[in-house]
């Protein structure tokens, strides 16, 4: 029913992933597997809204309506079972710039930011040029590469004076989706030390056969979390540039609101909102039919890359991220990403997360294209150890 199979044009667009393989990693033919948007096409129901609003051909101010709030609130309980208020919406322009925004918002010049290791790496940047201070909670990941929390640790983190813990859920880059009792916990600890939770569920909806999502805005602390959301990784429009903050606590949203407000904030554009409320809407289908092909594309990288044993794959329980143990090569990854580069693919190396015996592998892309990529990655790694 939908075509994941086709391949976007990309090249010549001005694609961060495709058109600047020659600028920054030296190779403008390589096949990209980095920045985490898809390959494929977004929803038939979304660009179909998107040409509808261009055929108008009026392009000026718009809001979020009563009624786009609302398919972000049905989404948001019909996927997962969370039941807001559409009051406790607060669209954004984007999860990174959000982040900075919350930082520097409910915090101050010194304060301590905890973010848990190896992780997507705007967190530490985000924290660091703050002016804040950051916080290490190291992930604990087991013989199979799964990733854990040590509660110990986190307890005695939190209660070192931390003012917010930057949670990720589902977590980039090592496919972990916390459970409830693990997202409880946090929450427990985070109310038990008054730190203010923000939880970065932007990869909330990609999950793989059997596994399901418990958000932190479930946790019981509405006065204490501010849970992040966007349609952009579900949906492939993240150059449409719409997120959603869901602040349950009045005080929160209306600090939050008023210091955006002071600097002259303004929220999406009004493609960005028609491309939600038609995505949120209109897309389940094509959310549920993408994780069946992510599931598939999954299972083909720990198929073609068994043939070799010492390089570990993380289980990937949600986002389409894939965390690849390469330390068996004896080479770091940021060396390991040159002889990538030139054998023709571009992976993320593992040192920006934290962790440089890693990569990253994006796997949401046609998947001719992903064999064509595990082909080159398998032979590249394999030379490499020798």
């Amino acid at each position: 029913m939908f075509d994941f199979d086709t391949p976007a044009p990309r090249a010549g667009t001005g694609s961060v992933k495709w058109d600047l393989r020659e600028s920054s990693f030296g190779n403008a033919s390589a096949l990209p597997f980095w920045v985490a948007d898809s390959d494929y096409r977004s929803p038939p129901e979304v660009t179909d809204a998107l040409r509808d609003a261009a055929a108008r051909c009026v392009f000026g101010y718009s809001f979020p309506t009563e009624r786009y709030k609302s398919a972000v609130a049905d989404w948001i309980a019909t996927r997962h079972g969370w039941q807001i208020r559409p009051d406790w919406i607060v669209p954004s322009t984007g999860i990174v710039s959000e982040l900075a925004n919350i930082v520097r918002c409910f915090t101050a010049p010194g304060d301590k930011v905890l973010i848990q290791t190896p992780v997507y790496d705007p967190f530490a940047a985000i924290v660091t040029s703050s002016g804040r201070t950051l916080a290490e909670n190291r992930l604990v990941r087991d013989e199979k590469l799964r990733y854990t929390m040590d509660l110990t640790d986190l307890r005695r983190d939190l209660g070192s004076g931390v003012k917010m813990m930057i949670l990720c859920s589902p977590h980039n880059p090592v496919g972990r989706v916390w459970t409830e009792a693990e997202v409880r916990a946090v929450a427990a600890l985070c109310r038990e030390f008054g730190v203010l939770l923000v939880s970065d569920e932007i990869h909330w909806d990609i999950l793989m056969p059997g596994i399901s999502h418990f958000t932190a805005g479930n946790a019981g602390i509405d006065e204490n979390v501010i849970v992040l959301t966007a349609p952009s990784k579900t949906f492939n429009v993240a150059g449409l540039k719409c997120s959603n903050d869901i602040i349950p606590s009045s005080a929160l949203r209306r600090r939050l609101v008023a210091w955006k407000e002071t600097r002259h904030m303004e929220g999406p554009n009004n493609f960005g909102l028609i491309a939600c409320e038609a995505a949120y809407t209109h897309g389940a289908g094509w959310c549920d039919a993408q994780n069946a092909y992510l599931a598939g594309n999954a299972a083909l990288v720990r198929e073609h890359l068994a043939a070799l044993p010492d390089l570990g794959v993380a289980p990937l329980e949600g986002t389409y991220l894939m965390w690849l143990d390469a330390s068996f090569t004896g080479r770091s990854s940021v060396e390991l990403c040159r002889r990538l580069n030139a054998a023709g693919v571009i992976l993320n190396d593992g040192r920006r997360y934290g962790d440089d015996a890693f990569l990253r592998l994006n796997i949401a892309c046609p998947r001719a294209q992903l064999e064509r990529g595990l082909t080159i990655l398998a032979d590249t790694l394999q030379r490499s150890a020798l």
